[in-house]
């Protein structure tokens, strides 16, 4: 996801600047000059790339781009109007003539939330794609806690299965967390502030501040982590029916907090 928002924000910054090109040259036009056709060229050029990507994207805003490069207003007789100047009515005029500086202003108000709504492009996509990242992480959480259980039923009394049962279903739990920061758009709280980087009791407490998750849930994550943690540390005791409560809860826990 990150990658394909890196390519839009990339594509949408040089639409942008075609932009900027394409106003300059209205504007010029409006004060007489003869820019013909180079604004035609690239007005058309950067309404056909932008609407593209809208395309693309099954944006929610392309109707109301599509209205500012061709403006109507609906009478309440049900009568749709043109307006006397859009985008494409302007790029389409041939004579330069500063009498048209009422039309590069109906112009320029225009083409102003065509490219606003352009820019929201991106924040719309991530909105969309964050439920995407966490069914992912879900996913491969919940294939990592039935390798766990798995693990769990091989053991037969073997504490080195056992402790590695409950290892794999913590990193699946903590890399949840991380997911759930992400998606919520979450700064990660991390105390003290020198530390290299947040651990689980950081997420946790950013989870709560952001009422993501209540007291009582961090509590039983916390209690979860720990058992864990102790499969991590040979000198602390590790019971098989502590690791099954870990998988089990903790795959409850994804399931429902997404």
């Amino acid at each position: 996801m990150a990658t394909k928002l890196l390519g839009l924000k990339a594509r949408v910054a040089n639409l942008e600047k075609l932009a900027d090109e394409v106003h300059t040259l209205a504007e010029r036009f409006c004060k007489g000059d003869q820019v013909q056709p180079e604004l035609a060229n690239k007005g058309q050029q950067w309404y056909r790339g932008a609407r593209e990507l809208m395309t693309q994207h099954s944006y929610s805003g392309l109707k109301e781009f599509d209205n500012c490069y061709e403006a109507y207003s609906q009478r309440p007789n049900g009568v749709r109007l043109r307006h006397h100047t859009d985008i494409q009515l302007y790029l389409a005029l041939q004579q330069p003539s500063e009498s048209n500086a009422e039309r590069f202003q109906m112009f320029a108000r225009n083409m102003g939330a065509a490219r606003a709504l352009l820019l929201a492009l991106s924040e719309e996509l991530e909105s969309r794609e964050l439920p995407v990242l966490s069914q992912l992480s879900f996913a491969l959480s919940e294939d990592e806690f039935e390798k766990a259980f798995q693990l769990l039923n091989e053991s037969n009394g073997d504490e080195t299965l056992t402790r590695a049962s409950g290892v794999v279903a913590r990193i699946a739990l903590e890399r949840y967390l991380h997911t759930l920061v992400d998606s919520r758009q979450v700064t990660i709280i991390v105390n003290p502030p020198t530390k290299k980087k947040p651990d689980a009791e950081d997420l946790l407490n950013t989870l709560v501040k952001a009422s993501i998750i209540d007291a009582v849930q961090r509590s039983h994550v916390a209690s979860l982590l720990a058992v864990g943690n102790n499969c991590a540390h040979p000198k602390e005791a590790v019971r098989p029916v502590d690791v099954e409560r870990l998988i089990k809860d903790a795959r409850t826990f994804c399931a429902s907090v997404q």
